[in-house]
């Protein structure tokens, strides 16, 4: 497949329209309920579980509509309803007063949307790019990180601008989202049969999505880095997205602008790698390269606990992104290489999966650990989870064996 600059271009351009709106999201729903709200840490992570459970009911769903209709038509109409949730909860606060079952259904809503517009996405890289796919996995998720960036920059001004207006350009963004997938090719899915890579055929919708998981639980490539992402999200997405806000404002006194200072600088770290991965032209064993990844964020984590200066405590969270950009960029390269193409977006949603299933659980578990003994000794326990996980896997598959396919 040869490489298009104008349709990888107009992709990019939608990964920013999704991820900026997602990166204002994350600083702002965070605030909303730990700041504005003024919510402990258990409350927190049920909000939290409340805007990723969604994915896990309908991210599966979701790979099967893309590799069943155009992506471009999936992209454009999620888009454009993931904005709805968004003009309304500031519709709402404009009217009314902020409340907590509010931030609830607002969080269900988004988390919804999105699980249909993440597979649909991932599944169209590879027909807008070239044939290094790690490197095209890699500058997207560079890009989306950056875009996240933007976000977080925006919603740090949440004290002062407050809910509303933040909360306008991120639907805003989200329409911009849906009018440049306009621009992409159309995308329809090659009609083949699974049988031609040893399944069987099936006709309903859960045997197609069961065709996908058998996809993956039979390949020794895939399976590792699905249960390594599921420990992922449980332990190191709850520790993002609750130990960490709970940190700064518990242990640093931080407010919206410190929450999102935070994330930038998780971020600026995936970018920092990212560009040197790009740079370098990847990492070959990608199977080990996951695994140490995991765990040297773990070390990371681990350090937060010597009590440093905020600007200390930030430098181990970008540290952290550092890792987390490795461990992000293999393993969804991993999938993207090892997939069958009519299945690709199927085994990308299954992957999202992985994280996403275990997110919920890591939301309400880190929540409470948060609460019991605070938010810095949690985040021993976020890497304990993930060591253990990588040993196991380590032991009982040939995960540090796996090299990059050559396209």
């Amino acid at each position: 497949m040869s490489t298009s600059p104008s349709k990888f271009s107009w992709y990019l351009a939608g990964v920013v329209g999704q991820f900026l709106p997602w990166g204002i999201n994350s600083v702002l729903f965070t605030w909303m309920i730990a700041v504005y709200l003024e919510e402990g840490g258990v409350r927190l992570g049920i909000a939290q579980m409340c805007i990723q459970l969604p994915g896990l009911v309908f991210i599966l769903f979701g790979g099967l509509l893309a590799d069943k209709v155009d992506r471009r038509t999936i992209l454009i109409v999620f888009q454009f309803l993931a904005a709805l949730p968004v003009f309304t909860l500031a519709l709402l606060i404009e009217i009314s007063s902020l409340s907590y079952l509010m931030l609830i259904v607002f969080g269900v809503g988004v988390g919804s949307f999105n699980a249909f517009i993440q597979p649909a996405r991932d599944s169209a890289l590879n027909q807008v790019s070239g044939p290094n796919i790690q490197q095209a996995v890699t500058i997207t998720m560079g890009l989306s990180f950056f875009a996240q960036i933007v976000g977080f920059g925006f919603a740090g001004q949440a004290d002062t601008a407050g809910p509303a207006p933040l909360l306008l350009i991120q639907g805003t963004v989200l329409l911009f989202g849906a009018l440049v997938a306009l621009k992409l090719p159309s995308s329809m899915p090659k009609r083949t049969s699974f049988a031609e890579y040893g399944g069987k055929d099936s006709k309903s919708v859960f045997g197609d999505i069961s065709d996908g998981l058998s996809l993956i639980f039979h390949s020794p490539r895939m399976l590792p880095v699905m249960i390594l992402m599921f420990s992922v999200g449980v332990f190191y997405m709850g520790a993002f997205s609750v130990l960490n806000p709970l940190a700064v404002r518990d242990v640093y006194g931080g407010a919206a602008f410190d929450i999102a200072l935070s994330y930038m600088c998780f971020m600026v770290g995936t970018i920092i790698v990212t560009i040197i991965l790009v740079a370098t032209g990847g990492i070959r064993r990608q199977g080990l390269g996951l695994m140490i990844a995991l765990v040297a964020g773990g070390f990371c984590l681990i350090l937060t606990n010597l009590r440093l200066p905020f600007y200390g405590y930030l430098f181990c969270i970008g540290l952290w992104g550092m890792c987390g950009g490795v461990a992000m960029s293999l393993g969804r390269a991993i999938v993207q290489e090892s997939a069958p193409e009519n299945y690709r977006a199927r085994a990308l949603s299954i992957y999202s999966l992985g994280t996403l299933g275990g997110a919920p659980i890591g939301a309400v578990s880190m929540g409470y650990f948060a609460s019991v003994m605070g938010p810095l000794l949690g985040f021993f326990v976020a890497a304990a989870g993930v060591f253990f996980t990588v040993v196991v896997v380590s032991i009982m598959t040939s995960l540090s064996t796996v090299d990059r396919l050559q396209k």
